[in-house]
């Protein structure tokens, strides 16, 4: 998007008034075909430098939180966490991906969205302050009361943000999306860091909202705009009709979530809640970093090539080649390290942790194809199909974690965790539209081959941690091991004929075979 100042153009100055899935086939056909995708690949690379360095920092400032605090003071944040994530759910109106997607957006619709936003984080922010006590009472620690009220102003901080963000995201102009995001999260993990000592776990709180902050004022700088208070229903109508299907997608999330830890409480204390979290924490951080860079991208780019399903199919394709790329590594990195990390990393206040991580991770990477089919069914506007697949896995989850949670504890609980990721894939695959088969049959191949090198990569770096002592030889398996699984693919990917570089360069053409003929 152009960023002027939306008080001189009243309208979406990159997208005008009448902008319709049509006229933006046809701006790509004017420009030659690709162009979209060549955009994408800039958005990535920049999604990329964002994950590698707010990634870096957000967990390593994990690693060190991990041994300044206690699981108890990660149980206390969990459960303020898991009630704002809970009532913002619960509340949610999916006005941003709504923006994204919408053929049609003016500046009524802008207006309207910021005015949702603002009303939704008041009364969010109103009522955990009030039902503060309860929440606590509820998971059985009144200490958690104070956490819940600091956490109750995050939403609304994230109310205020700039609603042209969502130009950015549409038009892949990461570039202004990831400064915002890193100066956020170096701002969030080092107040955290620098506070933990003295506030415990309320210090991890104080870092998100400052962090939330950030965002909200450097949103105004990247993507100009001079909201009007609008509560106009009619204008939100279209808004609205996309976002519902998300809220009820969200909200069958949070209470399965919810149901959860609430459960872990009670029969495991807040101390295994805070292992829980933790390792959670831990475990995600592959899926984060490798969905994040090209799963953001993903979204717009499906919404701008929905009318023109060869493209999109290739798309699609690329996304889910480069998702296997990323994810598989880094899981199989993390759960090689999961060992390490707690005997060496974390301390003996930590015991238990690894099989945790390894159970979680092994639960994020069978998720992996439907990470692909998400975003697909969002840009699509299938969003019946979209929530049938999670209720579906929701219904798993609470089922499974009530039958295995009781006899085996947190490895039940984790356990329960990977077969709804099994059952989500599933779920996921009916759903998708008849080209995902076809998409998945080509792909098999490739994933088959990216496993057995993602577990030749993990077992190097187990191998580096155990024979390099201290934290060092952490690094040096992670360093390690990393450096032999790209190698592997780099020498691999064309004798075995892979695929990995021709999916790749669909968004980077500099990586496809004729680059040098250009």
């Amino acid at each position: 998007m152009d960023i002027k100042a939306a008080a001189s153009a009243p309208q979406d100055s990159t997208d005008s008034a009448t902008t319709t899935p049509a006229t933006v086939a046809g701006e790509v056909t004017a420009t030659g075909p690709g162009n979209d995708e060549k955009r994408a690949g800039h958005a990535v690379l920049w999604k990329g430098a964002q994950l590698g360095t707010s990634k870096v920092v957000y967990l390593l400032g994990s690693l060190v939180l991990g041994r300044l605090l206690t699981p108890n003071d990660f149980g206390l944040v969990a459960i303020a966490t898991v009630a704002i994530t809970t009532v913002m759910t619960a509340t949610e109106t999916g006005m941003t991906n709504a923006l994204v997607q919408a053929a049609r957006r003016d500046r009524e619709h802008y207006d309207v969205a910021w005015t949702i936003g603002l009303l939704r984080g008041s009364l969010v922010c109103t009522v955990l302050c009030i039902a503060a006590p309860f929440v606590a009472a509820l998971f059985g620690d009144s200490h958690a009361t104070s956490l819940v009220r600091m956490m109750a102003f995050l939403p609304l901080l994230n109310s205020v943000n700039s609603p042209r963000m969502a130009d950015l995201m549409r038009d892949l102009k990461f570039s202004r999306i990831a400064t915002v995001a890193i100066l956020a999260v170096l701002v969030e993990v080092g107040l955290s860091v620098a506070t933990a000592a003295s506030l415990g776990g309320a210090a991890i709180i104080l870092g998100k909202l400052a962090g939330a902050a950030t965002t909200a004022t450097a949103s105004y700088i990247v993507a100009p705009y001079k909201p009007r208070f609008r509560p106009s229903f009619a204008s939100a109508r279209q808004l609205i009709a996309f976002g519902r299907w998300l809220f009820a997608i969200g909200l069958t999330g949070v209470i399965s979530e919810f149901f959860i830890k609430v459960l872990i409480a009670r029969r495991l204390g807040v101390p295994g809640l805070g292992l829980f979290s933790y390792g959670d924490r831990l475990a995600e951080t592959p899926w984060q970093m490798a969905n994040d860079s090209i799963g953001a991208v993903a979204f717009p780019l499906y919404a701008r090539l929905r009318d023109d399903p060869p493209r999109l199919e290739a798309a699609a394709q690329a996304h889910l080649i480069g998702l296997m790329f990323l994810l598989l590594p880094a899981t199989a990195l993390l759960i090689g390290l999961a060992a390490p990390l707690e005997q060496r990393v974390l301390g003996p206040r930590w015991v238990g942790i690894s099989p945790v991580i390894v159970l979680l991770a092994l639960g994020f990477a069978f998720e992996l194809s439907f990470n692909v089919v998400y975003y697909l069914l969002q840009a699509l506007g299938s969003g019946g199909r979209l929530f049938a697949a999670e209720l579906t896995q929701y219904l798993t989850l609470i089922a499974a974690v009530s039958l295995l949670a009781g006899p085996f504890g947190l490895m039940g609980i984790c356990a329960a965790r990977i077969l709804q990721a099994i059952v989500v894939a599933f779920a996921g695959y009916k759903a998708a539209p008849p080209m995902f088969g076809t998409i998945l049959r080509r792909a098999s191949r490739t994933a088959l081959a990216l496993v057995a090198l993602a577990a030749l990569a993990g077992a190097a770096a187990w191998f580096g941690a155990s024979i390099v002592p201290g934290i060092a030889g952490v690094a040096a398996g992670l360093a390690g091991g990393a450096g032999i699984y790209f190698l592997l693919v780099l020498l691999a990917d064309r004798p075995l004929q892979l695929g990995v570089r021709t999916a790749l360069s669909l968004f980077f053409p500099i990586l496809g075979p004729r680059a040098d003929a250009r």
